[in-house]
């Protein structure tokens, strides 16, 4: 059986798989990101800004989208997990470089987020849970996700 305190931790790895369906992680109040709608990059920066509730300047570059991923001062919440659906359909219409540098830029949010801020200023913060769940219908024996863990929820 899954143990939900690791999407509870600040530990590492902060991106998985899983065929599970968002229901499973509710415990976790996920933000579920719609892989179908996702097949472009600009698909994938709409999408995630959109469920984000990003601000109008956010840029369509991974510089920019960590950038936006590593501050969500706007939610404020004591953990984050973006749950993406459906994941087989995302960037099915781009190049495979565009799907490694979105799990890149994911997994550096979360060791972003495991580390405390302590800078004497009012952004300060505690370490925070980010971890992102790549959720797939079936998931292949040989597909791109390959070197994520599995999360299961049972």
């Amino acid at each position: 059986m899954f143990d939900i305190s690791t999407l509870k931790n600040t530990n590492g790895p902060w991106v998985f798989q899983t065929e599970d369906r968002e229901e499973k992680f509710n415990v976790t109040n996920p933000i579920i990101l719609l892989g179908d709608v996702m097949q472009t990059i600009d698909d994938v920066y709409n999408e995630i800004y959109k469920k984000l509730h990003a601000p109008d300047y956010a840029g369509k570059n991974y510089n920019a989208l960590l950038e936006i991923l590593t501050d969500l001062e706007w939610i404020d919440q004591k953990e984050y997990v973006l749950f993406f659906q459906n994941s087989e359909n995302i960037l099915t219409k781009e190049e495979r470089t565009f799907l490694d540098g979105l799990i890149e830029t994911m997994s550096f949010a979360g060791e972003e987020w495991s580390k405390p801020v302590k800078l004497g200023a009012a952004w300060d913060r505690p370490a925070i849970p980010f971890h992102v769940i790549f959720q797939f219908n079936k998931i292949n024996v040989k597909s791109e996700f390959d070197n994520i863990p599995n999360i299961t929820s049972k």
